[in-house]
């Protein structure tokens, strides 16, 4: 009688701490599975913590290392390795998740070690088939493992294409450009060497493509977050310098000259401000701190979403200005209220940028044989009021991902010094006649 009164308290903690294993093997396939869903399957910028904290502990890891190099080249070796790696443990948290989530749900289930339920979850789950249950509880379990393993390969299969194919694509417009606007590209070299091979009439093709490629960006890799960590293939070249000297260069042909088709330019504008805001915001805008981050919308259904927000592109009549006003307040619709507030929309910008600064690029434009028809005063005041537009959440990206410290783009959390691209006003002088 006393060895069946023992028993009993031994038995019901076996069986109790079985059920907790049970719930915690339950809960854990349960959040890998949501992750997976919301990160490979579902076309929106739905949060993982799975997934974010995976991109989180990667990141953190190789910045610490990039820090401890000295140069911006030495650093960029090293971050060159943030975004394959964050894909590569994405892929093992997932598997890991799985195998001891299931491995949890048989133990709970059987009287078997946790080793062996271990080992019973990874034959089922990677379809070895070296181990098997012995109950019908087991066998459920097994075959729903099974199950998931080749889904998850068949996912990743078609994941992992998908994102270096858009990588691909998004590499070739920053390529090319960097033969017309240098490397790392800056907006003002971009419209000296078209001026200097007579192609001033090719800029608006330029911002037309850029303007697609800005609206691609912000879709692709709001979808795909990780992507934005994936550096170019040469450490000079970065999309978000090249995007920053594309908005640079339409906001400067807007500002100098009259004459000039600016449609597209003033569309690049719209589509990259949008680009840079809505990126910054998933690549994780600080919540506190002295410096804040403007940004149009996250694309996120609100709780508290804001009525709208109004562009400030100057303009040259009225009906564009409604057209730019109606887009912002398209944009802004997803946008909540603690974002708006958390990122500054209710303080006054302005750009960075000194007039000394412009006053040079100017110069050097105008060496190159650049038409510049407005009063530099006019010029200054208008390319300040459009710049404010998109500096901030485009230095605030440059800054988290260590981007090339190309001219105009902003400070890096390490002091570097600026690496200009070649001009090619100055080696004309060089040249033989």
């Amino acid at each position: 009688m006393l060895t069946v009164l023992a028993a009993e308290p031994a038995a019901f903690a076996d069986i109790a701490s079985r059920t907790g294993i049970f719930i915690i093997g339950l809960f854990i396939v349960i959040i890998t599975m949501v992750s997976l869903l919301r990160t490979v399957i579902v076309p929106r910028p739905l949060r993982s913590s799975l997934s974010g904290f995976v991109m989180w502990v990667v990141w953190w890891i190789t910045r610490g290392i990039s820090a401890l190099r000295r140069t911006y080249r030495g650093r960029d070796q090293v971050l060159a390795w943030t975004g394959p790696v964050m894909i590569l443990m994405m892929l093992l948290a997932w598997l890991i998740g799985f195998l001891f989530g299931y491995a949890m749900l048989i133990y709970g289930v059987s009287g078997m070690n946790f080793a062996d339920a271990v080992r019973q979850s990874g034959s089922s789950l990677l379809t070895l088939g070296f181990a098997g249950g012995t109950t019908e509880d087991q066998t459920i379990i097994d075959f729903i493992a099974a199950t998931t393993g080749p889904v998850i390969i068949a996912m990743l299969i078609g994941y992992l294409p998908t994102i270096f194919q858009t990588y691909l694509e998004r590499e070739v417009l920053v390529t090319t450009i960097s033969t017309i606007g240098g490397e790392p590209t800056w907006g003002p070299e971009f419209l000296a060497r078209t001026s200097l091979a007579g192609a001033n009439d090719e800029s608006a093709r330029h911002f037309a493509e850029w303007a697609e490629w800005a609206a691609r960006l912000r879709l692709t890799h709001m979808t795909y977050p990780t992507l934005m960590y994936v550096r170019g293939s040469r450490a000079n070249r970065h999309y978000v310098v090249a995007l920053l000297a594309m908005l640079d260069a339409a906001a400067l042909k807007i500002s100098l000259t009259k004459s000039d088709e600016r449609h597209d330019a003033y569309r690049l504008l719209l589509q990259g401000s949008q680009a840079f805001e809505t990126l910054y915001i998933v690549l994780g805008a600080p919540k506190k701190g002295r410096h804040r981050i403007p940004i149009v919308g996250n694309y996120i259904p609100p709780k508290d979403p804001i009525t709208h927000r109004s562009s400030h592109l100057p303009a040259w009549n009225n009906n564009l200005r409604a057209v730019h006003a109606a887009s912002a307040a398209d944009s802004s619709f997803s946008m909540t209220r603690m974002h708006a507030l958390q990122l500054g929309l209710d303080r006054q910008r302005s750009s960075t940028l000194t007039r000394d600064q412009f006053d040079r690029a100017v110069a050097m434009m105008r060496e190159a044989g650049m038409q510049i028809d407005r009063d530099l005063d006019e010029a200054w005041a208008m390319f300040r009021d459009i710049r404010k537009e998109y500096e901030f959440p485009a230095y605030g990206m440059a800054l988290k991902l260590d981007v090339a410290p190309a001219p105009w783009s902003g400070p890096r959390f390490r002091r570097t010094a600026i690496i200009y691209p070649a001009s090619a006003v100055a080696l004309r002088e060089q040249l033989p006649e």
